[in-house]
């Protein structure tokens, strides 16, 4: 008997399989992928031969921080070089002036634009030792509440003016409790942090100020590690030490790791397998990534790399877009290399280097936020998927596909870039 789906989604290529299937929804679930025609559905989706993919895992971004340098004729802040912003007072004054309201509703506003461009997943950190304090976080909370249908966001508070700064390290557990008295699952709220060596001269005591919060509360870590050469290497070989010492393995992430672009061969060979032996995780980000990021190396390293779109049209990237597919066109064009006698030149812009950043925008970036097992199109998969109107991964990064349907647990809740009004939650 053929299967009698909720939806079918037709004629939907799989790069995977190399093949064109069809696609049985029951209960938000993939009950089936068969030939042509041997499925049928209450509804039904024409995917006209081009391809279907799982959702986008956008592993890093910044919801509260979202639209910040916005609402002028020009981006405010953003006057100065990146090194003369004074990052925390603008933001400070930006918070300061904007209501409990407005922060929330620019965090919706930045979600729904991920979830339109074909984003399931996304993991945000939240800066909670602002002006306002945990405002930020009780924003995000409901932003969260509210875009619940559309997709899976994982929150992770953190003090970007250094953990162990005074009542730093207090608004980083407030704003921890209060996720966790908002979530059902305690693996959606992490512990994050930024720079130890930068922000309080104290590496040690700033990852270990991290870790106890952590492992008070039994939650996983993601924290930024953006300082560069060998200053970033040492809070690495720290962050992996301490990893291992508090039994945190594949409970830590890094993210930016700018560090590593800047690693000899041996340097990076040595850090690499250390981050291997604690299954540390990583993430790098289009609008950040050092070009000469050996994004290949850790990945065939086996370290779970994954991607984010970081900031949107804030103070630190007043040009982010929460668009992972513009993000991957980026990629492909950082990542070319700079020696054209080189056998690696514009490797990125190759079929299988396409394949690989894909990769770290759905199955890598799943791993790095522990959603693997029920992700992807397969059969028993939860039903998050996008339909493009190109043929391949290819043709959909060089040509900036149309996300011609976004589905979340079986629902399709964008069409053609734009979120169905039902599951709309801006004012």
């Amino acid at each position: 008997m053929p299967l009698h789906a909720d939806t079918v989604i037709r004629n939907a290529y799989l790069q995977d399989r190399d093949a064109v299937l069809d696609i049985g929804i029951v209960d938000g679930r993939i009950a089936e992928i068969a030939d042509p025609g041997r499925i049928d559905g209450d509804e039904e989706i024409d995917a006209a031969a081009n391809l279907v993919s799982p959702g986008f895992v956008d592993c890093h971004k910044h919801v509260d921080r979202a639209f910040a340098a916005a609402g002028e004729r020009r981006p405010s802040g953003v006057d100065g070089p990146f090194a003369d912003r004074p990052m925390n007072e603008l933001f400070d004054e930006h918070y300061e002036n904007a209501s409990l309201a407005e922060i929330e509703a620019n965090a919706v506003r930045a979600i729904e634009q991920a979830v339109a461009a074909g984003a399931t997943h996304i993991r945000s950190h939240v800066g909670v030792d602002h002006v306002v304090g945990t405002e930020t976080m009780v924003a995000s909370l409901d932003a969260k509440q509210r875009t619940a249908e559309i997709v899976d966001l994982q929150l992770v508070p953190a003090a970007f003016g250094g953990i162990t700064a005074d009542g730093a390290d207090a608004a980083v557990r407030e704003a921890v409790e209060l996720g966790l008295s908002a979530v059902d699952d305690e693996a959606e709220i992490l512990v994050g942090g930024v720079d130890p060596a930068t922000r309080n001269d104290d590496v040690p005591g700033t990852i270990a100020a991290w870790f106890d919060v952590a492992t008070d509360y039994g939650i996983d870590i993601d924290v930024h590690v953006q300082d560069n050469g060998t200053l970033g290497h040492h809070t690495l070989d720290r962050l992996v030490e301490e990893t291992r010492s508090r039994g945190y393995e594949g409970r830590v992430t890094a993210s930016h790791c700018f560090s590593l672009a800047e690693a000899s061969p041996e340097r990076l060979e040595s850090l690499l397998e250390a981050f291997t032996d604690v299954d540390l995780k990583a993430v790098t980000c289009y609008n950040s990534i050092r070009a000469s990021m050996p994004v290949r190396e850790i990945v065939e390293s086996g370290v779970r790399l994954g991607h984010g779109t970081d900031n949107t049209r804030d103070f630190v990237i007043p040009s982010g877009t929460a668009d992972t597919l513009e993000g991957l066109g980026v990629l492909s064009q950082k990542l070319l290399g700079a020696d054209r006698t080189s056998q690696s030149y514009r490797w990125s812009e190759t079929n299988a280097g396409i394949d690989l950043l894909w990769d770290l925008a759905t199955h890598r970036g799943a791993s790095v936020l522990g959603v693997e097992d029920q992700y992807g199109v397969k059969e028993g998969a939860v039903a998050d998927l996008v339909v493009f109107d190109e043929p391949s991964r290819q043709w959909a990064v060089i040509e900036r596909a149309e996300r011609s349907y976004v589905l979340k647990r079986g629902e399709v809740v964008a069409e053609d870039g734009e979120i169905r009004p039902e599951y709309s939650a801006a004012a």
